[in-house]
């Protein structure tokens, strides 16, 4: 028979915290409370492939600091940290500035620094918490980059340009 092995600690904490944020995620696109005018503050990059390229950069960083914390080499996290906090203060940014873009920024560096500070006390569970702290803002941009108002100022561009 399948048993589960009973949590405690910090692994509580960080399993409540991670349902905690799939519960907002998936509430928040449902909710009233963000206006649409906030949203539409979020201006097109000038040039999508660059963004498509800077974005698979920041990836790539994310990826690296993700094998960091598998394997326990907080120096890569470190050095992978630091990269997304660099990129995260890009000149690209300042052309998508908007208040709700400016506070996931705001986050995302906050994140990375936090990660940056666990990785330089070579504390595990603490690069852990960091990683799924870093991943949840990643996921709460991207999802406000995605609504819907967005999405069809995108979608009214890309008809514009095949209707030519």
């Amino acid at each position: 028979m399948f048993r589960l092995s009973p949590i405690g600690g910090l692994q509580s904490g960080v399993v409540a915290l991670m349902m905690c944020s799939a519960v907002i995620t998936l509430v928040e696109p449902f909710s009233k409370g963000t206006s649409a005018a906030v949203q539409d503050e979020i201006a097109a990059p000038a040039d999508e492939r660059a963004m498509e390229k800077f974005m698979a950069r920041k990836l790539a960083a994310a990826q690296r600091a993700l094998e960091g914390v598998s394997r326990g080499d907080f120096e890569l996290i470190r050095k992978s940290s630091a990269e997304m906090s660099d990129l995260s203060r890009h000149e690209v940014w300042e052309r998508m500035a908007s208040a709700r873009f400016v506070q996931d920024t705001a986050d995302f560096v906050t994140a990375t620094e936090f990660l940056d500070r666990m990785a330089e006390a070579e504390d595990s569970e603490g690069v852990s918490l960091g990683f799924m702290r870093l991943t949840m803002t990643c996921a709460n941009c991207h999802a406000h980059v995605r609504s819907s108002s967005v999405a069809l100022r995108h979608l009214d561009r890309s008809q514009t340009v095949a209707g030519r």
